[in-house]
């Protein structure tokens, strides 16, 4: 499974969970969650709503549990491993693959871990913009590959919930959506590097995680940027990837790795 790191979004909150979530922007990212299910495992700890989904369909093997980025982080690892659980109960044959999906985002709305977050995974690959709210089916999404020369960092500065993030100012949706019909009319990488760098600037995001903003908006070879909960995400120039580790490593800030995701949900018997 990749993870879904979103840029920009606006909730839509209806009467029925399956047409609610949010329309937004986002990026899907490696390294992958991994969830076997068979003879031996680690049996790590899975979010709750994960947990939920094993209970729900009476799965009760132990399980090894790859999940390389955290929760309440804003990679949308709840999500992540939710889809996954119920990848292992389609492979059952419990649940039919479509239905497995509405599923997931049904839990993800109800528990208010996310609402846009199974949409987009449903593409999975690169740059996703959810034109339409709404489970797998209902809502609409696309995908667009990065370009081959752009590498991804992110900077963690704390936790945050979602339902959290759910009561911030109206304002902020309000510009959110400003800058989704900007990408809207013109899907490509370029619109979104600048709406969603420009979103963070107008908003003042990255001074509300960090005192460090003057640091991150001189990393080398810095394409643009933007802040998801307390998390930044910055987009490197390939030709200054190791300047700026180096940069941000000798500035103190502890970062990870992360790739664009080449394909989405897969669920196969080893």
């Amino acid at each position: 499974m990749p993870y879904h790191i979103t840029a920009l979004f606006s909730p839509k909150i209806k009467k029925d969970p399956l047409d609610s979530g949010s329309i937004g922007v986002g990026i899907a990212v490696e390294p992958r969650l991994k969830l076997c299910v068979g003879n031996s495992g680690n049996n790590l700890q899975l979010p709750y709503t994960a947990e939920e989904v094993l209970k729900k369909y009476n799965i009760n093997e132990t399980y090894s549990l790859s999940m390389p980025l955290p929760i309440k982080i804003g990679y949308g690892s709840s999500a992540a491993s939710t889809i996954a659980t119920e990848m292992i109960a389609f492979l059952k044959g419990k649940i039919s693959y479509f239905d497995a999906m509405k599923d997931a985002h049904l839990v993800e709305i109800e528990n208010f871990t996310g609402l846009g977050d199974v949409l987009a995974l449903s593409c999975g690959i690169g740059i996703i913009l959810r034109l339409k709210e709404g489970a797998p089916g209902i809502g609409k999404v696309d995908c667009i590959n990065f370009p081959k020369k752009v590498n991804i960092i992110s900077i963690e500065f704390g936790q945050m919930l979602t339902k959290d993030l759910l009561n911030i100012d109206k304002d902020y949706y309000t510009k959110s959506e400003e800058r989704l019909n900007y990408i809207f009319e013109n899907f490509n990488f370029d619109s979104f590097i600048n709406n969603v760098k420009e979103f963070t600037d107008e908003m003042k995001l990255l001074d509300t995680i960090t005192d460090k903003k003057d640091v991150i908006i001189k990393t080398p070879g810095l394409i643009g940027y933007y802040v998801k909960k307390k998390m930044s995400v910055l987009f490197i120039d390939e030709d200054y990837y190791y300047d700026a580790l180096s940069y941000l490593k000798n500035n103190n800030l502890n970062f990870k790795i992360l790739r664009p995701s080449t394909h989405g949900v897969e669920a196969w018997y080893d």
